[in-house]
C-alpha cells in the first residue's frame, strides 16, 4: 500500500521489493540514512536496494564489520551500520568521509545519528517503523 511518502510493507518480500524499486530513483553520490529500531527492515530494504541496482553479492548486515563494500560495473555500494560506534572519530578513522564523498557510490547508513551533523549534501532519510509483527511503515522523509 502506498501513501504520499510512505509505504506499508506486510512482509520482508514487500520491504525487499520496495528497496529494489526505490533504488532506481537514486543518483550515485547519494547518502541514504536508514532510521529505525532493530528488526524494522533496514537490512532487508538494503538487500532489495542493492538488487535493484544490479549488485548480485549477498548483502549482509554490517553490524560487526561496521562497513560492507560492494562493487559492480565500476560503481560502489557502501553499507554502514554505525550502531556500535562510540564517537565521530571512530567514523573518521575508518575513512567514513572519503566513502561518503565518493560520487561513484551510494552509501546506505544504518544508525546514522552519530554523523548526522557532518553530512549535508545529497541526503535522503528513510524511517522504518514496526506496526505489527509483520507490518512495517517505511517513510521517505
Amino acid at each position: 500500500m502506498q501513501h504520499k511518502n510512505s509505504f506499508i510493507s506486510i512482509s520482508s518480500d514487500d520491504t525487499f521489493s520496495f528497496g529494489s524499486k526505490f533504488s532506481n530513483s537514486i543518483d550515485y553520490g547519494s547518502v541514504i540514512f536508514l532510521i529505525g529500531d532493530l528488526g524494522s527492515g533496514k537490512t532487508t530494504f538494503s538487500k532489495g536496494f542493492a538488487s535493484g541496482l544490479g549488485f548480485s553479492d549477498e548483502i549482509l548486515s554490517p553490524t560487526y564489520s561496521i562497513l560492507n563494500e560492494y562493487k559492480f560495473n565500476g560503481k560502489s555500494l557502501y553499507h554502514f551500520d554505525l550502531y556500535r560506534l562510540k564517537s565521530v572519530n571512530e567514523f573518521l578513522e575508518i575513512g567514513g568521509i572519503e566513502y561518503l564523498n565518493d560520487k561513484k557510490s551510494i552509501s546506505l547508513i544504518e544508525w546514522p545519528e552519530l554523523i548526522k551533523e557532518m553530512v549535508s549534501d545529497n541526503i535522503i532519510e528513510i524511517k522504518f517503523e514496526h506496526l505489527s509483527e509483520q507490518e512495517r511503515k517505511i517513510t521517505v522523509l
